[in-house]
């Protein structure tokens, strides 16, 4: 645990504390053709040349659906969707990142210049319902070919597990909803540090650790989602005390909480990653049955014991 702290202290604290600035008003402002500047007040637009995109762009070298611009509160994002020339920003081809005022976003030929406003976009809060927020999950997803469809994956595996732990119908789908949200702190993890096939260095670890304290940050304005916070925040503890971003202990983690980390290794563990092959099924078993009680919590690791042999095995992953 203290080699742990270590390593995260490298963040200031002010990033523990996992705010979220109120969001403002935000543009993409064309830089030839003297369009008028377009304005980001929504969760997730799409932009391309398709006619079913949020923003169209008239440019041949562009996509049908070329990228989309997330808003995460006072953070946006540009994360290409698959096109065939790419999105660049600041002349550098990238997936996923995130925006800074007067970035040079560029869809195809046509260039945009990301401007932040200064006035509060009063409305988003309004926007956000539990579809939007799915979104950006799969944004999360779509950051890493290797852990496509995980969120989902993890959300029907823990629903399982909570059915199986004796939890009603509709406190297993929220178990679920809590696995389909347990990662959306990602967003914001560079796709250099998701992607990198090897070791990660104390900088790039402390930055993914930021991530279960993100997640919550991004839902704590929505009260329909208040029941499944503690399972975004502690799905990293450890029933030992030794995992993070809290070091919490046995009960004092949110029994969803340790369901979704159930699910959650396990699936990490069945797939296939940059660095290695989908783990054998008898050795995940005969891990979780070694680490209940120091990693797992007990009784979750033998409702998941019991259910493993039914489990469907992940698919590969594609580029």
């Amino acid at each position: 645990m203290d080699a742990l702290r270590r390593k995260t202290e490298i963040l200031p604290a002010s990033e523990w504390r996992g705010m979220m600035e109120p969001k403002r008003t935000a543009y993409l402002v064309p830089q030839a053709g003297g369009g008028d500047p377009l304005l980001l007040d929504s969760l997730h637009l799409v932009i391309g040349r398709g006619d079913d995109v949020g923003y169209r762009i008239r440019d041949r070298k562009a996509s049908r659906h070329h990228a989309c611009v997330l808003a995460v509160h006072n953070r946006y994002y540009v994360q290409d969707l698959g096109s065939t020339n790419g999105t660049l920003l600041n002349g550098d081809r990238v997936t996923s990142e995130r925006l800074a005022h007067g970035d040079l976003v560029q869809f195809g030929s046509t260039v945009f210049r990301f401007e932040m406003g200064a006035d509060r976009d009063a409305d988003y809060l309004k926007k956000l319902d539990l579809h939007s927020v799915m979104s950006l999950a799969e944004a999360v997803d779509r950051k890493d070919a290797y852990t496509h469809s995980h969120s989902d994956a993890v959300a029907r595996i823990a629903q399982r597990l909570a059915s199986e732990l004796g939890f009603s119908a509709e406190a297993a789908e929220r178990v679920g909803i809590a696995g389909r949200l347990h990662d959306i702190g990602k967003i914001g993890v560079p796709d250099a540090v998701l992607r990198k096939p090897g070791r990660l260095d104390d900088a790039e670890f402390a930055l993914v650790c930021k991530h279960p304290i993100d997640g919550e940050a991004i839902l704590a304005p929505l009260e329909f989602l208040a029941d499944v916070l503690p399972a975004v925040r502690q799905h990293h503890e450890r029933f030992d005390g030794r995992g993070y971003p809290d070091g919490l202990a046995g009960q004092a983690i949110a029994v969803e909480a340790r369901i979704v980390q159930v699910a959650d290794t396990y699936h990490a563990m069945a797939s296939r990653r940059p660095y290695r092959n989908p783990l054998a099924r008898e050795f995940i078993r005969q891990d979780f049955a070694k680490n209940a009680g120091t990693q797992f919590d007990p009784e979750a690791t033998r409702a998941f014991l019991h259910l493993l042999p039914s489990l469907s095995e992940p698919p590969a992953a594609t580029a």
